[in-house]
């Protein structure tokens, strides 16, 4: 098994990172609910196929940073919300689509 401090996981956990803020920023900028979830699967898909045995951690990761930078854009008031409920809904729920994409991009993986 291997170890968590192996440098593709370090640069998987440098992605994840990246693409929390961008789901964060496209929930801001999403009118409604389906784009973010949207981009939050189809990042999630991505993570899982980048690391099939540990994908679960990463979505974690994801999960977390996502509503962590959501509180951070909304308290400094960097962006303005289009929708502010939807914001905040599809924020602090991208752990359906991101749990269910890090599955299906490991199965997906580990299938071919």
């Amino acid at each position: 098994m291997e170890s968590l401090s192996n440098k593709t996981f370090v640069r998987n956990v440098f992605i994840t990172v990246i693409t929390s803020v961008i789901v964060a920023i496209v929930c801001f900028h999403g009118p409604t609910v389906h784009l973010p979830f949207l981009v939050g699967l189809v990042v999630a898909i991505f993570l899982g196929w980048l690391q099939p045995h540990k994908g679960w951690l990463l979505a974690i990761i994801q999960i977390v940073l996502t509503a962590a930078f959501y509180f951070l854009i909304a308290e400094l008031h960097l962006l303005t919300p289009f929708n502010a409920e939807a914001t905040r809904f599809t924020a602090l729920l991208q752990f359906f689509p991101v749990f269910t994409g890090s599955f299906l991009g490991a199965y997906i993986r580990r299938t071919f």
